[in-house]
């Protein structure tokens, strides 16, 4: 199951794409519309942007992106961005999610640890 549907073009062999396929939206958008290219509410009046938003955002910092690269995601909410910068940067990276509301850290753990324990 991908983390991009149908409504978002795929480039495949883009690393941002790559990244996005690695990481399965279901696991941080507990909905049944998890994979519609837009916002779904995760808790705490809080949404997870649509998967088009994450892929402007990972483009837009892809180049910061590189394997051994240390990232800090503020306002890290689900978690599914943080997950995905973690995927681009490698083993020999470091990504941090923070965010103000204790509720959602605790969410973003959890829904990393679903599928992705070694991060």
């Amino acid at each position: 199951s991908s983390g991009i549907n149908a409504e978002w073009p795929l480039r495949p062999g883009t690393v941002v794409d790559n990244a996005m396929l690695a990481v399965d939206r279901k696991d941080f958008c507990h909905t049944r519309e998890a994979y519609k290219d837009n916002p779904q509410p995760i808790g705490s009046n809080v949404t997870i942007s649509a998967p088009h938003m994450h892929a402007h955002a990972l483009e837009t910092l892809a180049a910061y992106l590189q394997p051994g690269s240390k990232v800090l995601d503020v306002g890290c909410g689900s978690g599914y961005l943080t997950t995905c910068m973690a995927i681009m940067v490698g083993e020999a990276g470091r990504v941090v999610g923070i965010d103000h509301i204790k509720d959602l850290v605790e969410l973003s753990k959890s829904n990393t640890a679903r599928s992705h324990q070694t991060l």
